[in-house]
């Protein structure tokens, strides 16, 4: 069985403290530039406002000289706008334009995201999207937490299919034998210091969280966490991927806010995905 992930805690701005969730990451590796493109176009759509060069690389923790000269290249691109006087870039309409043609239904009239905006300002805890992506559950979209303390689950985040609150509730439709191949795949691709998932115990998480309708997960990737994920239902993209949605917060507090957490999720899956 995994043992949880460690988590650590840092200093905002704003002197309001937050906790960072560390959890399982790829592990595989990535061209470098290609990783820090998308990232600093997933920084932008998490602050949504220009940024200076020096805030760019200190949140994304890259060279400040390499990200400056990935900016430069993508303001020549016509991907990001450089203000002189502010000395700030972002993102132009280029940008938004890229993934206009995948955008269907739910995602290209905005429900999606006003449901996870409602869900934020209903709860103020962090709501997560979240789609299959080979052996993991990965985060494609995050709307962070309001609260004083509050876990930080950088968009792009990815945690194991087989052992994460998110994984389990997208095996949900999955066979007992898919989630076995799964459990397999996983014990041989991930690092050898890692501890083995037990197929037992992962697929006696499915089990409940199909029982359930949702996944409750309880410090299951980081100490102190808590999380509700609830399938989303079918058509919402292209490829028809299985979506989940969560809410994530302090561990006490959603267990004791559940039932309040899960009557919210299935009061705007209704309101914006299912009635038309």
């Amino acid at each position: 069985m995994r043992k949880p992930a460690k988590s650590k805690i840092f200093e905002e701005d704003d002197g309001v403290r937050a906790v960072a969730a560390v959890g399982d990451m790829a592990d595989s590796p990535v061209v470098k530039s290609a990783e820090r493109v998308l990232r600093i176009l997933e920084y932008f759509d998490e602050i949504q406002r220009d940024a200076r060069v020096t805030e760019i690389a200190a949140h994304l923790q890259f060279p400040q000289s390499s990200t400056s000269a990935l900016l430069k290249s993508l303001a020549q691109l016509g991907y990001l706008d450089y203000d002189r006087v502010r000395r700030t870039f972002l993102p132009t309409a280029r940008v938004a334009l890229l993934g206009t043609w995948l955008n269907e239904g739910p995602v290209h009239n905005g429900r999606l995201l006003r449901l996870m905006e409602e869900v934020s300002r209903e709860s103020r805890d962090t709501i997560i999207l979240a789609v299959r992506n080979g052996i993991y559950s990965q985060y494609i979209h995050v709307v962070q937490a309001t609260t004083p303390i509050r876990y930080h689950v950088p968009q792009g985040s990815r945690r194991l299919l087989t052992w994460s609150g998110t994984g389990f509730a997208l095996l949900m439709r999955a066979p007992d034998e898919e989630v076995r191949a799964l459990v397999a795949r996983t014990n041989a691709e991930a690092p050898s210091d890692r501890p083995r998932i037990d197929y037992r115990a992962a697929l006696g998480h499915v089990h409940e969280a199909r029982r359930a309708g949702y996944f409750f997960s309880r410090a299951l990737v980081s100490p102190g966490a808590g999380a509700l994920a609830m399938p989303l239902p079918d058509g919402i993209e292209r490829r028809n991927r299985p979506m989940v949605i969560a809410v994530s917060g302090v561990l006490e507090d959603i267990e004791r806010r559940e039932r309040e957490i899960i009557a919210l999720l299935r009061d705007t899956i209704a309101r914006y995905l299912v009635s038309d």
